[in-house]
């Protein structure tokens, strides 16, 4: 019984650790400065 509770705790983890990792490449992949990676481009921005 508390083989299958660890293993579900692990299975958990991993999940979560998977999407933290995914979170975090998609945050950098918006810090990085390109307009490419954007759904919608800022038209109403000025370039200075």
């Amino acid at each position: 019984m508390f083989k299958a509770i660890r293993r579900l705790l692990a299975a958990i983890t991993f999940i979560a650790v998977i999407a933290a990792a995914i979170k975090t490449a998609f945050e950098w992949v918006a810090q990085s400065g390109d307009d490419d990676h954007e759904v919608f481009a800022d038209d109403d921005r000025e370039t200075v």
